[in-house]
């Protein structure tokens, strides 16, 4: 979460209206050992490749819950 949250802030914060999350604090969509990453139609499918690209090397999965499936 870190890594999102330096890239694009959190929506609290999100003055200039450029955040993909369309909730906050991102904080609060944990639950668990998941977290729901709501998201900015217009900025979903750049979000979550960014996403998945940083979780992959952490050994985190990524599923996409709008196209049903692990993103790679």
């Amino acid at each position: 979460m870190t890594a999102l949250l330096e890239r694009w802030c959190d929506i609290p914060e999100n003055e200039e209206d450029t955040s993909p999350w369309s909730t906050g604090s991102l904080i609060n969509e944990a639950s668990g050992p998941l977290i729901c990453f709501p998201m900015r139609w217009s900025m979903a499918e750049e979000a979550s490749a960014y996403a998945a690209a940083v979780a992959e090397p952490m050994g985190l999965v990524c599923f996409d819950t709008q196209q049903n499936r692990l993103r790679p």
